[in-house]
C-alpha cells in the first residue's frame, strides 16, 4: 500500500528537470544577449495588479495557515496521491470517454502547471540580462521582474492544481464510473 501523502518521485524529478533546463535555457539566452539595452517603458511594469494579487495571495496562505492547511496545500500536488490520480484517469481514458474527456481537459492545466517550473529556471540567469527585465510586469529591476514572474508563477500553479485535482479521477470517481458505465452496458444489451 502506498502513502498518498509521501511525495512522488517521478512528480518532483519532472519538475526539477524541468526547472533545470530552463536554468540552462536562461544561461544560454544570457550568453546570446546584445550589447544595446532595450529602452524601459514605464507603462509595462503592471505594479498595481501584482500589489493586488499579492494581498489575496497573502490572504489565501493566512487562511491556510490558520487552518492547519498551508504545508499539505503546497505538497499536494506533488504527492504520490496526486501521480495516483494522473495514471488513473491516464489508465481509463483508453476504456471510458467521459475519463478521455477528462484527460484532454486536464492536459492544458498540467503543461501549464509544469511550464511555470521551466520559466521559472529560465528567468533565473535571463533576468540578469537588462534588455529581458527591461519591459517586463515588475521590470526594470532583476529583483521586480523576478517577485513578479515567481508570484504569477505560483499563482498559476497554485490555480492549475487546483484545476487538476477538481478534473482527475480519484479512486471514489473512478468506482461510480466504471458502476456508470456498466449501467450503461446493462441497458445497451436489455435494449
Amino acid at each position: 500500500m502506498t502513502t498518498p501523502h509521501r511525495l512522488s518521485r517521478p512528480i518532483v524529478l519532472t519538475c526539477a528537470a524541468l526547472f533545470a533546463a530552463g536554468l540552462v535555457s536562461g544561461l544560454a539566452l544570457y550568453a546570446r544577449r546584445s550589447d544595446a539595452v532595450e529602452v524601459h517603458h514605464g507603462d509595462t511594469a503592471a505594479w498595481t495588479v501584482h500589489l493586488v494579487l499579492t494581498a489575496l495571495a497573502v490572504a489565501v496562505v493566512v487562511v491556510l495557515a490558520a487552518r492547519g492547511r498551508l504545508a499539505s496545500a503546497v505538497r499536494a500536488p506533488f504527492t504520490r496521491a496526486a501521480a495516483e490520480r494522473v495514471g488513473l484517469t491516464l489508465r481509463r481514458a483508453c476504456r471510458s470517454p467521459s475519463a478521455a474527456v477528462r484527460a484532454v481537459v486536464s492536459l492544458p492545466f498540467a503543461v501549464l502547471f509544469l511550464y511555470g517550473f521551466y520559466r521559472a529556471g529560465e528567468q533565473v540567469f535571463a533576468g540578469l540580462d537588462p534588455s529581458f527585465t527591461a519591459n517586463a510586469w515588475g521590470g526594470p529591476s532583476y529583483l521586480g521582474a523576478m517577485y513578479c514572474h515567481y508570484l504569477d508563477g505560483a499563482l498559476l500553479g497554485a490555480v492549475s492544481a487546483l484545476t487538476l485535482h477538481g478534473l482527475l479521477l480519484g479512486r471514489r470517481a473512478a468506482r461510480s464510473e466504471v458502476r456508470a458505465a456498466s449501467d450503461v452496458r446493462t441497458v445497451v444489451e436489455a435494449g
